[in-house]
């Protein structure tokens, strides 16, 4: 699936007050997953980590990934 905006789950990390690492943790990634998304060496990521990262930040399905 294709994240919507790198700034966007950038953003959602410093709202939730949570590092890359956390996440990954939270959404059961590894951290390497988790930073090229925000750092945009990749814009695109599996439905299920993707479903993953959405769930761990709390949000609705969709918030972040196309």
């Amino acid at each position: 699936m294709r994240l919507r905006s790198r700034e966007v789950l950038v953003e959602c990390l410093e709202l939730a007050c949570i590092s890359e690492r956390e996440l990954a943790r939270r959404a059961g990634l590894s951290h390497s997953t988790v930073n090229h998304l925000c750092t945009g060496r990749r814009d695109s990521c599996s439905a299920q980590s993707a479903g993953a990262i959405e769930h761990a930040l709390d949000l609705d399905k969709g918030k972040l990934f196309v």
